[in-house]
């Protein structure tokens, strides 16, 4: 059994790197849908901008048709004037000449304003695009150094697929079922060696005649605390003799 135990071990070494490897890739995918998501919501501020200042020119294009049609109606009477001969009519056309000199003129202010807040918007939303053009250029290069980065890494793993698939040939069926249960339940820790009478998963005492019988190598023993598979390294043939 304990040589059963070797290749288990050998096997978890490439799981663990298999591992790691899955585990970078998922860390450069993350970046990626990150800068995704960064370009979205810059997307996102230049359509708000633009829906922004669509609906001022259009409050514009309003106001603008108001003070034109205004601005006629005031001129048409500053000419019936001309036609006048009664004071008091004359009196009550010139107040009402006023009263719309005035409306008008707080509707050109209104006007102004608006003018300025939509070159307002449109600076913002220049700036804002520049910043996505900007963004959009770093996310290009990063995309094809991530890109390459995800390749590699598949590459790798490819090989350590093929590696673990040779090494799992050298292993009962049912002993791989168990160990890749307790590799994914322990973190990728499934196989520990046990020194000084501590399993070194959980570094908890392991009874003395279990002890025992894990250096006799007679069957697979489990850690009674965390289940792990637990063995005992044979003590090289010159350590033993020198001892």
């Amino acid at each position: 059994m304990h040589a059963q135990i070797e290749v288990l071990a050998s096997l978890q070494t490439v799981d663990r790197e298999i591992k790691e490897q899955a585990g970078l890739k998922q860390s450069l995918l993350d970046e990626l849908q990150a800068k995704e998501r960064e370009l979205q919501a810059k997307q996102k501020e230049v359509d708000t901008l633009a829906v922004a200042a669509a609906e001022k020119e259009k409050l514009r294009a309003e106001k603008d048709r108001v003070f034109q049609d205004e601005g006629k109606k005031a001129t048409d009477k500053r000419m019936r004037m001309n036609r006048i001969k009664n004071a008091k009519e004359l009196q009550a056309l010139q107040r009402e000449i006023d009263m719309m000199r005035q409306a008008n003129g707080e509707l050109e202010e209104e006007l102004i304003k608006i003018m300025q807040e939509i070159d307002a918007i449109k600076a913002s939303r220049a700036a804002k695009e520049a910043e996505m053009v900007a963004l959009q250029e770093a996310w290009q290069k990063q995309q094809q150094e991530l890109g390459g980065q995800i390749n590699d890494i598949d590459q790798a793993v490819a090989e350590k697929l093929s590696q673990r698939q040779s090494i799992a040939a050298n292993v009962a069926r049912d002993l791989i079922s168990r160990y890749e249960l307790i590799f994914s339940r322990r973190g990728g820790n499934a196989v520990v060696e046990i020194a000084g009478g501590i399993c070194q998963g959980c570094f908890m005492n392991i009874p003395p005649q279990m002890g025992n019988e894990i250096i006799r190598s007679e069957k697979i023993h489990n850690c009674p605390s965390c289940q792990r598979i637990v063995y005992v390294k044979p003590v090289p043939l010159d350590e033993a003799k020198s001892a």
